[in-house]
């Protein structure tokens, strides 16, 4: 049984994962301008070693991992929400 409580929680939780994608899409456009480097060429170059390992290409990594796992959270919370609407 669904109660406007669990919309409401699930509604909080999937407008954090959106604040948070925003904000991670964010900082690696920041990132992408600093170096004049789309992210997803980065990480294909970072992983082959073409990369110099550097304060600055770690945080890149490190934020675009997380947006790959907050862009997941947000498309499950995003299911069933929708699954909830049915």
């Amino acid at each position: 049984m669904h109660t406007d409580e669990y919309g409401i929680t699930l509604s909080r939780e999937l407008n954090l994962c959106r604040k948070k994608v925003q904000k991670l899409e964010k900082i690696l456009s920041g990132m992408e301008c600093k170096y004049n480097l789309k992210t997803e060429i980065f990480v294909e170059e970072f992983q082959k070693g073409n990369m110099r390992d550097g304060k600055d290409f770690i945080a890149w990594i490190e934020n675009y991992k997380s947006l790959i796992k907050w862009k997941e959270m947000e498309a499950q919370y995003e299911e069933v929400y929708r699954l909830m609407k049915i």
